[in-house]
């Protein structure tokens, strides 16, 4: 069973992720919540300090608790999209590469004298590329078939799928990303860029394994032209 705090934390953070308060709303006093489960003032503190610490309460001095106006403590999503929905798409890989860069073996989690193979994909949209990307793949579960068929990969994670068995799509990842001016040499000339002072966005990704293992490092850069990117809370 939970420690009573938990268990009124629990049920507190319950009411307020489903509207029972407002955002600016003075809250329970500590001795209504003492009343309310029948508990001591240690327990509701705790229970208190919690949310607080979650960012979904806020302590005023002399004036009580209040729910939090900030939007910390609230479920997110981040997201991308293409301002152009009815686009004509296609991936062609570029080149497929096997390597040990210091740099990407540090990525990887891996020693020095191990290698990778490096696949860069461009996504095409309307015939025009707007997407550079380069994933770092673990050799282990890399398929020599694409050394005699580059396309093999014009869709990684469906191949390391029926290849492995492993849904990339749904294991845990973590993911950056930031503008960058001016755009390396080769995306410039992948993305066509006409423009050499136009920026792009660069986007770093890994994807772990079960047991926090990087399988995965990419690398990618897309036109800023073409997507843009939204957050909303969930």
């Amino acid at each position: 069973m939970k420690p009573k705090y938990q268990q009124v934390e629990q049920f507190l953070l319950y009411q307020l992720k489903n509207g029972e308060f407002k955002e600016g709303d003075k809250f329970y006093s500590e001795a209504e919540l003492k009343e309310k489960f029948s508990v001591s003032s240690a327990t509701v503190i705790k229970a208190i300090n919690e949310l607080v610490i979650k960012g979904l309460l806020v302590r005023q001095q002399g004036k009580g608790t209040f729910v939090s106006k900030a939007r910390q403590g609230k479920l997110v999503k981040f997201f991308d999209h293409e301002k152009v929905t009815d686009a004509d798409e296609e991936v062609q890989v570029y080149s497929i590469e096997k390597e040990n860069e210091p740099r990407i073996l540090k990525e990887l989690h891996l020693e020095n004298g191990q290698d990778y193979y490096h696949i860069t994909r461009i996504r095409m949209a309307n015939q025009l590329p707007v997407y550079v990307q380069h994933t770092y793949l673990l050799s282990e579960y890399f398929n020599d078939l694409a050394l005699f068929d580059q396309d093999y990969y014009s869709s990684i994670y469906e191949r390391i799928r029926e290849d492995s068995g492993i849904d990339l799509f749904n294991i845990d990842m973590d993911e950056t990303t930031e503008i960058v001016f001016p755009v390396p040499a080769l995306e410039q000339k992948l993305m066509a860029l006409e423009d050499e002072h136009q920026p792009a966005a660069f986007i770093k990704r890994h994807s772990y394994l079960f047991d926090n293992k990087v399988i995965e490092y990419v690398e990618s850069y897309k036109r800023w032209d073409y997507f843009e990117f939204q957050i909303k809370t969930i």
